[in-house]
Parts: structure tokens; C-alpha cells; sequence
């Protein structure tokens, strides 16, 4: 949607706590182990890069670094941020700095940082919120209560309403029905419950507790409270999609259903929840995307003076983790705790880089105009364009190659390729902020603000055309890159163009290892598993012809089971299915290099092979790697560099890599899609 998530605090996740089992282990990995996971790396020797290539190159750096106080790992990509995030600090502290951004991220940050305000007012807050819901005597009074805006600030009401880019016609917007996440965060864990699953029962019991019972609540009532939420839970649950389906490319099409006001109402004859639309200022839309009509239905039928009480102990439990972070230092001690228990990482972060993450993530553009007053990006944008610019023409040499295309297919892929928008380093023009006001705000009237703000902006959208001259996403300030697939874009940001992916005066080998792989790597995700149903102009369209789609789904096939069969550790595999989009990425955005590489005499394929794995480095805990197993859609890092270098040539015949290494993988096992 175009407007923010409201809980950006999930940051600090409604998370979870049990520790792993002594008895798994860990090195039991195929074909490598998990050198993500430093008691592998500590535990093992340096291999050859005839075994494990990631290891062999990041051997030094994986035994030298530790995850950092409060961090869920450390990575090229953490090293990056920190030294963003130590000059975003500097924007939001320099009284020089003048301006209307810089008051509005100066006032937000100080507001976050006012612990003496903040520890006065203690849960008070929080306090009249909770008393609303639990005073709720009728579904007559609830139905009140769901569809005030005033009222529902933070409180998880089922559904939320916003626009977002129309799938078969990007350049209008579409008027969507979303819906709250799960407590266990899947809705597959309502089914059969993993360990994670059990991680997040354990740390929402533990979070409910703590701020319940400074609101007079007793664990025991807390703990039915809890109970009671699950089961309500339990029932949205058995409609809704899991995790996996989530990341899967089939639910473009499966979520791509446009309805009507008359069509929600007449499946939501209970629940109100074309009241909900109207009041919450959308009640003009001409057509709504709803990605799950049926747990329209399932809420309808579960919206019941029976399960009254469920739906309060519902709203009450997730209010109340909602607010943790928002309040004193007591209750956002408890939200760190909690995330500490899902993630495995341990204390927390400075209250400083909190706060620079918070605003952040609250106030892009702001942050943005004021970082770049501070900072001039002007030159990077021109060189950063060229690059972009310059691996388009090669994946033009790459597509045109390809031998599996009939020439139909292969002219449409082109003229997407062409198409695509380069949007490098920062835009050009920025969503107007200047009548939002923060100054002596408290941090929830702060945040209260900001979402109100975005909330009547997003309004002003709605059956609207999309102005194509803003970027989707000004998020500019964190080390990543995007594809967008109903813009056709790439946004390759500052946040990024740090060492070891874009640094001055780099070799030419380094900067196509580390930023030249990653650009390819954005331009993949035009033709992956996702990306390959829009058009150049970024609409849900099919442009392939049939059996060169079907070829297409072969190819991405076999990467598929080939994932599917490497084992993490004892008792986990990969997924295939959740990492296909990122892999085909990954390889596609190499084979550009390599391809550009081809035209370079003398080029030093050690170098180029070695800045690609330094890209992946990382270390994480035990708790966060399965959690990223089943919720990220990137492969582990170590997979990352394996798997990819594993399925090119050059690889092959830059370090002898033969038949019966490790590192082997025969021509006709390999999976390159393109």
C-alpha cells in the first residue's frame, strides 16, 4: 500500500522465546554447514575453495566479528548501515541544520529520546485504550468502536483499508483490503506449530503479561486473555494464507480479485465492514483489491455475540504488545526482551540508533531532504546512473542470447528490459510533507501524527492516477537495493554505497562483484518467478508466449528441488519455493557480470569471485536462522555465494574445480534460468 504500515514498531517483533535443543546439530549441513552460524566457523578449519567457497573466503572475517550488543547479526550489509545510520545521527543532532524537514526528524527523534516524559507518563497511555475495549458490553458497541479512526489508533481491528498501484493497470490506484497479521506469525503455525511457532506463543504470553499486569489484570486473567486470542485466531486462520503462499508468485493471481462496495457488503453482513471503509474516508472507491475474499467470510461468521469476549481479549492483547515500544522505559525493556527471544540476539541496541531507525522508518522523505541538504549525492547519482545504465545494455547482450526464447518472447523481454526505470540514488521530487507539524509532540502524539498524516494523503489517491515522476518507495537510507515490478524499476539507493559493495577508487573487478552484481541482481527480478507476469509497463499481463512460459516454469523448476534438497542442518531443508525469485536474481545478475566481463582483457575473475562472496559474509544467531528459513525469501548467505559461483564456467576454471570437489556441480545439474 502506499501508505506506511502503521505498527513500524513490529521492528521490535510480538515475538517469541524458547531456546534450541542442545541435541540438534548444527554441522550437519549438505553440502556445506551453515557458516552463518559462528560455533561452525570456530569449530572448523579453512577449507579449500574446491569445498567451500564462502567459507574459504570469508574465513578470517567470520572468526574475527561478533553480532554486536542487541543486533540480530552482523554482515557486509550491517557494516554498510552502521556507518549510515552514524550520519543520519549527525542530521538529527546539528542545530545547523535548518529547515522544515529538519524539524520534523529533529522533533521525532528527540521525542523518542525524552525518557524523562516518556517514564512520567508510564502505561497512561495506554491506559484509557484498553479501558474502551474491555467496557464493551454488545457487537452494537463494538461495531461502534471498530469503525472510529479516533478510537481504533494501534488497535488491531481485523481488516485496514489504503490504496495501492492496480495490478492490471499500473498507472491507476486501487482502493485494498488488508488484514491483521497472527500472533504465532503464520497461519499454517494454527495447524501443526512449529518451534518458531512455539517461540512466538511463549514471547506473546510473556509480553501480554508485562503489560497487562501494570494495568490491574492478573497473569491468570492475561494468560486466558491469551488463550482466547489464539483460538479466535485459530478460526481467521483456517482461510488465510500462510507464510509460504505468501512468497509464492502464484498468489499475484490468486490475490488479484476486484470487488466491489456492493460485493463486501454482501459478504460481510455482520462484521460492518463497508462502515469501516466509509469512515475511515474511502467510502468514495469505485472498485476494491481484496487478495483473500474468504476471510472476509470467515471474519463475517466469527463476528458473533458468542465470541465477544474472544474478539476483546483479541483487541486487548494486541494493543497492549502494540504500545510496548511506544511507552516507558520499563515497558519498551520488555518489547526488547521479547525480540531478543525470537532472534537470539542478546541486550539491546543504543537508545540512539533506535531512535535514528525509528525516524527512519517513520519519516523517509523528511529524513531524506534533510540528509541530502546536509550531504551532496549529486555526483554519486550520475555515477551510480551510468553503472545502472551501462549493465541494462549488457543484460540486452545476455537476453538476446538466450537460445530457449523464441524471438516473440525474447522482443517482449527486450522492450521490458528497455523500459525499466532507473531510479538512482535519490528522486528527483518528493511526496509534500510540509503541512505536517511535530514540534512539542510526546512520541505517541508524534506518531499519531505522522500516520494521520499518511492516512489523509493516501486518501487523496483513491480512484486516482499514479504520478509516475515519484519513486513508490523513498526509502533511500538502508543498505539495500529494490525492484519494483508494477513501476518496472530499480532503485539502487545511497543507503548501499558503502565498502565492500561501492567504495572509491575500487578495481573494476571489486565494483562488478559488489554493486554491478547487485544491479543485475534488481534488473533479474524483472524476469523471475514474479517479476516475469508484468509488462514493461508494470501491469499484471502476460506478454510470453505459451511454451516458452512453460519452459520458463521447467527451468525455475529444477532450481526449485534443487534448494529443496539442501540440507541446513539436522531435521531442515531449504525452500525452494520461498528463495526461487532471489536465486534466479542472484545467478542472472552474476551471469550479466560475467558477461560484461567477457569484453574486459586481463579481467581477474579471482577478484570479481571473491568481492561476490565478501558481499554475503554474515553471522547470525541459531534462533534468527530458523526464523529466516521459514519467513525469507533470500537464500542464506552462504547459499548465496555457493550455489550461484557453482553454476558458471568461469568459476569452475578460475580455481580447478573438478569432478569430485565439493564446489562440483555437472553441466547438466545446474540451474541458471537464464
Amino acid at each position: 500500500m502506499k501508505n506506511k504500515i502503521l505498527f513500524f514498531f513490529s521492528v521490535l517483533l510480538l515475538t517469541s522465546g524458547l531456546i534450541f535443543a542442545d541435541t540438534k546439530d548444527y554441522k550437519s549441513g549438505k553440502p556445506w554447514i551453515d557458516s552463518n552460524l559462528k560455533e561452525n566457523v570456530v569449530s572448523s578449519k579453512r577449507p579449500s575453495p574446491k569445498d567451500d567457497y564462502h567459507l574459504y573466503v570469508n574465513y578470517d572475517w567470520l572468526l574475527k566479528n561478533d553480532i554486536p550488543e542487541g543486533e540480530k547479526g552482523i554482515s557486509s550489509f550491517y557494516q554498510v548501515q552502521k556507518t549510515v545510520e552514524e550520519n543520519i545521527a549527525e542530521v538529527l543532532t546539528d542545530p545547523k541544520l535548518l529547515g522544515h524537514d529538519a524539524e520534523l526528524v529533529q522533533s521525532l527523534y528527540n521525542a523518542i529520546l525524552d525518557w524523562k516524559s516518556r517514564d512520567a507518563l508510564g502505561v497512561k497511555p495506554l491506559q484509557p485504550v484498553i479501558d474502551q475495549i474491555k467496557n464493551i458490553r454488545t457487537i452494537d458497541e463494538l461495531s461502534d468502536f471498530i469503525t472510529s479512526p479516533e478510537m481504533t489508533f494501534l488497535v488491531p481491528v481485523f481488516v485496514s483499508v489504503g490504496n495501492s498501484v492496480k495490478p492490471g493497470d499500473s498507472s491507476s490506484y486501487i482502493t485494498e483490503i488488508g488484514f491483521d497479521g497472527f500472533m504465532l506469525n503464520d497461519s499454517a503455525e494454527y495447524k501443526k506449530r512449529t518451534e518458531v511457532g512455539e517461540r512466538y506463543y511463549q514471547v506473546g504470553l510473556y509480553k501480554s503479561k508485562a503489560m497487562l499486569v501494570r494495568l490491574g489484570y492478573s497473569e491468570t486473567e492475561v494468560e486466558k486473555m491469551f488463550n482466547d486470542m489464539l483460538a479466535l485466531e485459530a478460526k481467521l486462520a483456517k482461510k488465510a494464507f500462510s507464510n509460504a503462499q505468501l512468497h509464492s508468485p502464484d498468489l499475484i493471481r490468486r490475490g488479484n480479485n476486484s470487488l466491489s462496495i456492493k460485493r463486501l457488503a454482501s459478504l460481510s453482513p455482520e462484521f460492518p465492514l463497508v462502515r469501516f471503509i466509509e469512515n475511515n474516508g474511502y467510502g468514495e472507491a469505485k472498485e476494491f483489491l481484496v487478495p483473500a475474499p474468504r476471510r472476509i467470510s470467515v471474519l463475517n461468521r466469527v463476528y458473533k455475540k458468542d465470541n465477544l469476549e474472544l474478539i476483546k481479549a483479541y483487541m486487548i492483547i494486541r494493543t497492549a504488545c502494540n504500545y510496548a515500544s511506544l511507552l516507558d522505559s520499563r515497558a519498551y525493556d520488555v518489547a526488547v526482551k521479547a525480540d531478543n527471544m525470537i532472534t537470539g540476539s542478546k541486550g539491546k541496541v543504543e537508545d540512539k540508533k533506535m531512535a535514528v531507525q525509528i525516524v527512519r522508518d517513520m519519516l523517509k522523505t523528511p529524513l531524506n531532504k534533510a540528509y541530502l541538504k546536509r550531504n551532496d549525492l549529486s555526483e554519486l547519482k550520475e555515477r551510480i546512473t551510468k553503472v545502472c545504465e551501462d549493465t541494462v545494455a549488457i543484460y540486452r547482450k545476455m537476453l538476446d542470447a538466450e537460445e530457449w526464447l523464441s524471438e516473440k518472447t525474447k522482443e517482449k523481454a527486450l522492450e521490458k528490459l528497455d523500459s525499466i526505470r532507473i531510479h538512482a540514488v535519490y528522486p528527483e521530487k518528493w511526496i509534500d510533507y510540509s503541512s505536517l507539524q511535530l514540534k512539542g509532540l510526546s512520541l505517541i502524539e508524534c506518531i499519531k501524527a505522522i500516520v494521520d498524516y499518511d492516512k489523509k494523503l493516501d486518501m487523496t489517491y483513491t480512484n486516482g492516477k499514479v504520478d509516475k515522476t515519484l519513486w513508490l518507495n523513498e526509502e533511500l537510507l538502508i543498505a539495500n537495493a529494490f525492484y519494483y515490478p508494477t513501476e518496472n524499476s530499480i532503485n539502487i539507493i545511497p543507503g548501499l554505497m558503502g565498502s565492500p559493495f561501492y567504495y572509491e577508487g575500487m578495481p573494476q573487478e571489486a565494483l562488478m562483484g559488489g554493486v554491478g552484481v547487485i544491479i543485475g541482481h534488481e534488473i533479474s527480478h524483472a524476469f523471475d518467478t514474479r517479476g516475469a507476469m508484468f509488462d514493461k509497463d508494470g501491469n499484471f499481463k502476460n506478454w510470453w508466449k505459451r511454451k516458452d512460459f512453460k519452459a520458463f516454469k521447467r527451468r525455475a523448476a529444477k532450481l526449485i528441488a534443487y534448494y529443496d534438497n539442501i540440507t541446513v542442518w539436522d531435521g531442515m531443508n531449504s525452500s525452494g519455493t520461498l528463495v526461487q525469485g532471489e536465486a534466479i536474481a542472484d545467478m542472472a545478475g552474476m551471469k550479466a557480470m560475467l558477461t560484461l566481463a567477457k569484453t574486459i582483457p586481463g579481467f581477474d575473475y579471482k577478484k570479481f569471485f571473491e568481492a561476490f562472496a565478501t558481499n554475503w559474509r554474515g553471522i547470525y544467531p541459531v534462533e534468527f536462522e530458523q526464523f529466516l528459513n521459514y519467513n525469507d525469501p533470500h537464500p542464506k548467505f552462504y547459499l548465496r555465494t555457493n550455489v550461484t559461483v557453482q553454476q558458471f564456467d568461469e568459476f569452475y576454471e578460475t580455481y580447478d574445480i573438478k569432478p569430485g570437489d565439493n564446489m562440483y556441480l555437472a553441466p547438466e545439474e545446474r540451474i541458471c534460468v537464464w
